[in-house]
């Protein structure tokens, strides 16, 4: 593999990799109430924005040349929406933060919970770049499938709280976004592993 080919997925890779360790700090500033771990993801997601474009400019170039290329065209734009809807996530913890807005102890939990599980499907998709496998891509949708199902269990028992009465209009809203930024994120890295195996498997006669 040329050295060029390899620097891009290396680059890749290290986007992948920034937004995994960006679930480990949203996870502390949530469970301490804390912005301080927001601003070491902030500066990741930064850098994830940044690469984006140069990287899908060149992987597209360099595809022309090198097939093995093509089905990594895509994925800095994918690993670009993560970033987004890590910059999301990262908002609205820090508006629950400084306007100090109460989770209850359930919300926290089930929030740390899905953000464990993030992780659990971004370290494989990161390793996917480097080395594309259908078993890990096997894992990373039935993980995703895992934490839409879970995350769409918990949404539905928060509004049945909130119609109670259990808990507040504008702690219901940035939980209930919170899980669809984390939704929207499991969602893309599933399409990452994907598209990196789609192309290597045989084609049905």
């Amino acid at each position: 593999m040329k050295e060029e080919v390899k620097d891009l997925l290396k680059a890749m890779y290290e986007m992948a990799n920034n937004a995994e360790n960006c679930m480990s700090f949203l996870q502390t500033a949530l469970i301490y109430n804390s912005s301080t771990p927001l601003k070491d993801c902030g500066s990741k997601v930064e850098t994830i924005k940044e690469a984006e474009a140069q990287l899908t400019k060149k992987v597209a170039e360099l595809a022309r040349d090198n097939p093995e290329l093509k089905p990594y065209v895509s994925i800095p734009v994918h690993l670009m929406r993560i970033g987004e809807n890590i910059e999301k996530l990262t908002e609205l913890m820090d508006k629950k933060i400084k306007d100090n807005i109460l989770f209850s102890d359930k919300a926290v939990t089930e929030i740390t919970f899905l953000l464990q599980r993030l992780i659990d499907v971004l370290r494989p998709t990161a390793d996917m770049i480097l080395a594309r496998n259908t078993i890990l891509r096997r894992y990373v949708e039935e993980s995703e499938a895992g934490i839409v199902r879970r995350a769409t269990e918990y949404a539905t028992l928060h509004e049945e709280r909130l119609i109670e009465g259990l808990c507040l209009p504008v702690a219901s809203s940035l939980y209930i976004n919170m899980v669809d930024a984390i939704k929207n994120i499991a969602w893309h890295a599933k399409e990452i592993a994907v598209k990196l195996v789609e192309w290597s498997l045989p084609k049905a006669q």
